[in-house]
């Protein structure tokens, strides 16, 4: 049986999770400028008062570590959830790195 990474996906007992970012606009703004000012000056513990005394408006703006956390272990979810699936591959007698699963339908040509 294979064991799914946990900490961040449920996938696949549950979908995968939708985040519905926004485009940075006028109403948001003022706040990014302000954030990347101090970035570029180097005061990046004021840039993150900032944005932790933001965070609810940031948040649909700004992608965060945990985000990238739960997009790149659900892929992992994803891609071991595919291949205990049956698959159909076709393939080139010249490909030289191939990488099917025992079970898989192979279909190979010239």
């Amino acid at each position: 049986m294979v064991e799914y990474s946990r900490e961040f996906s449920n996938f696949p007992s549950k979908k995968i999770t939708r985040h519905n970012f926004k485009n940075v606009d006028d109403n948001i703004a003022s706040i990014i400028n302000q954030v990347n000012t101090l970035r570029l000056k180097g005061l990046y513990n004021q840039a993150a008062r900032i944005v932790q005394n933001n965070f609810d408006i940031l948040s649909h703006y700004i992608v965060d570590a945990v985000t990238f956390r739960t997009w790149e272990e659900e892929i992992y979810n994803t891609q071991k959830y595919a291949r205990q699936k049956q698959q159909s591959i076709f393939f080139d007698e010249a490909e030289e790195d191939f990488d099917g699963i025992k079970g898989d339908v192979w279909v190979g040509g010239d």
